[in-house]
């Protein structure tokens, strides 16, 4: 009996043990919390709120959410007030909210978000090996504005526009507005702010706006020539049918295909993932087909990886812009981070942008404190630097370094404003005009087999200290150029000098832009030998191109451009064959080895400085390099 008693006990411990280590490692199903009760089109964020909460309470390590199409309106949505990188930050409604999780799964089997108005699906604050994959992300109603060229009126220097069937729009007078749901009056007073119970929305003019062609999904290049009137005059000649006065200096053609994104503040309100001060992310065979603001975007980050994410237009709906802005970004991150497998279409800016923060020294207000502003509206409450990381001082007007230091302490005045402690100061002490920003977060970027396609602006902005490596991807039909190396102290405040870069084997294919451009805001005139990106290498790419701009560069120290074969996909290139095709304003230990262009009358090589003259050898097609005297 004894014997018998101890067993059982012992039975009993382990079944105790095993129930909870299930407990910890368990899987909660979405479906269980009544998600297949809702009727179609109806709320789930209760159900989700339900599950998630579930899952913290249990120690669960994944949240599924089943096949299916499943609908998420702010109203239950949890709230914060959050700092959202290269986006507009403010009061959030979140679908998702996964603050704090470590090692949990967030995985969708073949299930579709869709989102209406203004909120975040997914955010994350200081989580740890969080995995997101198997979901599609999309809104019912997108944030854009789209209609298509049906007529010309060059009398009248009017054109006519059929608006896209998911745009709500009014006027108001002869002036249009879009919206994210019908006004309750044309004439209702608007100034309030809707109580935080109802349903938030939006609503924009026509002022920012980018054109495609219909047919081929390409941007028009020369996006500022038919820049449209914020407000211009508009009359309805028909159904869902616009007539546009004055609009545009030029006017444009039948078959094209208008996206506006509105006033410029706010128009990057809801990115699809927001992630930030958390380490060790994977986002896996995720698909976004729309959000307003950026697709990912990643901040004070560390170990990303990205494998098969599809930022794509849905199919069947006939719009033309998958997201508003970048697909993914990257803001003052470090580690590794990976871009795999992916796909980049139709965006109303980059592919991705690898970047950390300048700010303006605004006073020293002890012998080793600073005051620094964040001065970009997107900047606000970001974390820039904290105790033990590096940090480098820099003159604004040509970003160039005088001293580095380490962070002994922060601390926030408010949103715009921070206190920095260092261990130490120049001796001649702060020069005016100085900014600085953050060495110590500077990411390694490896991006493999991605494909970019049809978006206005670059593909890709890269700008880390980390190594860097882009191969096998293919990028067409950027509105602007290829990849690109920027960095600026006075507009959009993005830092990061490169210093080791291969860019290799890659397919660049009929882009508004230079394949290469290296063009920090510095002004070489002024500056003539201040250096900034440099240790990169562009080799054996394909450059297929109607244009003869190749490869621009200011500021560069040590660019080799090697083994690249260079075609023409037009009989009649779009550019005066005279002009150079490579320029060089400022530079220098610059080389030209071993390139192949199969074409007429060989690309020019102009360099504005003796020291930008690049070194050539074994090149075919390409003429020696001239230069200003």
């Amino acid at each position: 009996m004894h014997n018998s008693n101890l067993t059982l006990s012992i039975l009993l411990i382990a079944l105790a043990i095993c129930i909870s280590g299930r407990s910890h490692s368990q899987t909660i199903d979405a479906k269980d919390f009544g998600l297949e009760q809702i009727s179609t089109g109806g709320d789930c964020m209760p159900v989700f709120r339900r599950a998630l909460q579930a899952c913290r309470e249990q120690g669960a390590r994944e949240l599924v959410i089943p096949p299916g199409t499943w609908h998420v309106y702010p109203d239950y949505g949890f709230e914060k007030t959050l700092a959202v990188a290269n986006n507009n930050p403010g009061v959030k409604r979140i679908a998702f909210l996964l603050d704090g999780l470590e090692g949990f799964r967030l995985t969708g089997r073949n299930a579709e978000i869709i989102c209406h108005g203004t909120l975040i699906p997914i955010s994350a604050d200081d989580a740890s090996h969080l995995t997101i994959s198997g979901l599609t992300i999309d809104w019912a109603r997108p944030f854009n504005f789209q209609a298509e060229v049906i007529a010309i009126h060059p009398d009248q220097k009017a054109f006519d526009l059929r608006v896209h069937d998911e745009v709500v729009y009014e006027l108001r007078g002869t002036r249009l507005v879009f919206r994210e749901k019908p006004s309750v009056s044309p004439t209702a007073w608007k100034e309030w702010a809707p109580p935080t119970t109802e349903l938030e929305s939006w609503e924009h003019n026509l002022q920012w706006n980018m054109w495609f062609d219909g047919q081929t999904n390409h941007p028009i290049p020369g996006e500022h020539q038919w820049a449209l009137q914020p407000d211009p005059r508009v009359q309805e000649v028909g159904a869902r049918t616009i007539r546009l006065f004055d609009a545009v200096h030029i006017l444009p053609k039948v078959g094209w295909v208008v996206a506006v994104k509105g006033m410029m503040q706010p128009n990057r309100t809801s990115p699809a993932i927001r992630i930030a001060r958390s380490s060790n992310v994977t986002i896996d065979d995720v698909t976004i087909q729309h959000a307003g603001g950026m697709g990912v975007i990643m901040q004070r980050c560390e170990n990303v990886a990205v494998d098969g994410l599809q930022v794509t237009l849905p199919q069947d709906k006939g719009r033309l812009v998958t997201t508003t802005a970048d697909a993914t970004h990257f803001n003052g991150c470090r580690g590794d981070i990976t871009l795999q497998n992916c796909t980049f279409e139709n965006m109303l800016d980059d592919a991705t942008n690898v970047h950390g923060c300048f700010v303006r020294i605004e006073e020293t207000v002890s012998p080793k404190t600073l005051v620094c502003r964040r001065v970009h509206s997107q900047q606000r409450g970001l974390v820039v630097a904290e105790v033990g990381d590096h940090v480098r001082l820099i003159r604004s007007d040509d970003l160039q370094p005088y001293a580095e230091a380490k962070v002994v302490s922060t601390t926030d005045i408010n949103s715009d404003l921070f206190e920095v402690t260092l261990d130490r100061l120049p001796e001649e002490g702060i020069r005016p005009g100085s900014g600085l920003y953050n060495v110590t977060w500077q990411p390694n970027v490896t991006i493999r087999n991605c494909t970019v396609r049809n978006n206005r602006a670059r593909t890709m902005l890269l700008a880390t200290a980390g190594d860097v490596l882009v191969a096998d991807c293919l990028f067409e039909h950027s509105s602007m150029a290829g990849i690109q190396f920027e960095g600026d102290n006075g507009f959009w405040w993005e830092s990061g000098p490169v210093q080791n870069v291969l860019i290799r084997k890659n397919h660049f294919r009929n882009n508004a832009g230079a394949a290469l451009r290296i063009w920090p805001q510095i002004d070489s005139t002024r500056f003539p030998n201040a250096m900034y990106h440099g240790g990169i290498r562009f080799e054996d790419n394909l450059i297929e191109t109607s244009h003869r701009l190749i490869c621009e560069g200011c500021a560069v120290d040590g660019l080799m451009f090697k083994g690249n074969t260079i075609r023409m996909t037009s009989p009649q290139p779009t550019a005066d064959t005279r002009a150079p095709s490579f320029v060089f304003e400022s530079g220098r230990n610059l080389r030209i080895e071993g390139n192949a262009f199969e074409g007429k009358d060989p690309l020019l090589i102009h360099a504005k400085t003796e020291s930008a003259i690049p070194t050539m050898e074994g090149n075919t097609g390409i003429a020696p390099a001239t230069h200003d005297k």
